[in-house]
């Protein structure tokens, strides 16, 4: 009856309910690259905040209290640090904060909801808030920013790889969803598969980077 956090085996079994919020939006599950938390969104104290999950205990740990919304939290690679979208300074820019909530300090400066490391950790790949959108490319620090592709869904629908970035793109109608690529070395853009029907939020790419798993 209300929205919440499950762990289930790789196969679907094996069923967790994991959070029991009773009502406010969850969203947006991560794990961490040590695998031993997951970083979520909840509208649970009346805007949505940042929180973290530790299956092993049950202990929920609220990361961010800002009266703004907090939406779209990543992990960096390595783990140390969580990427979020938050409009507190009165639309939605790219902020980083240290994995315990702490230190926060805004990313972007000319809009943003989505974001993600790139391999190396130099550079970060960022979606603007609104459906379809833009995807786009900056410095660590937020600096030299380029946009990279238009036509992504939605600002959570791509992916980050060793060799592209991999996206959900729309179409003419709602059926011609596709899944597309663009290459880094190529800065080329191709169309992988045609999914034929309309979008739903939420892609993600498997850790040997063979499999994609997306909705629609």
């Amino acid at each position: 009856g209300s929205e919440e956090l499950w762990i289930s085996s790789v196969d679907g079994g094996n069923l967790r309910q994991m959070t029991s919020m009773g009502g406010p939006n969850c969203a947006g599950a991560q794990w961490a690259p040590d695998g031993e938390s997951i970083l979520f969104t909840s509208t649970r104290e009346g805007a949505s905040d940042v929180y973290l999950l530790f299956p092993k205990t049950g202990e929920l740990r609220r990361l961010t209290t800002d009266a703004a919304e907090e939406v779209e939290a990543r992990w960096s690679r390595d783990g140390k640090s969580i990427y979020f979208g938050s409009n507190r300074t009165g639309r939605f820019e790219i902020w980083r904060m240290h994995a315990d909530g702490s230190a926060a300090t805004q990313v972007t400066t000319r809009g943003g909801q989505t974001a993600q490391e790139s391999p190396d950790g130099r550079s970060i790949y960022y979606a603007k808030n609104g459906s379809p959108t833009t995807l786009w490319r900056t410095s660590s620090h937020g600096a030299d920013d380029v946009q990279l592709v238009n036509g992504v869904s939605y600002p959570n629908n791509f992916v980050v790889g060793d060799r592209g970035i991999y996206f959900l793109a729309v179409g003419e109608s709602p059926a011609s969803t596709s899944v597309d690529f663009f290459d880094f070395s190529t800065r080329q853009r191709t169309t992988l598969a045609r999914v034929g029907k309309p979008w739903w939020s939420g892609i993600t790419l498997s850790s040997d980077q063979r499999w994609l798993l997306f909705a629609a």
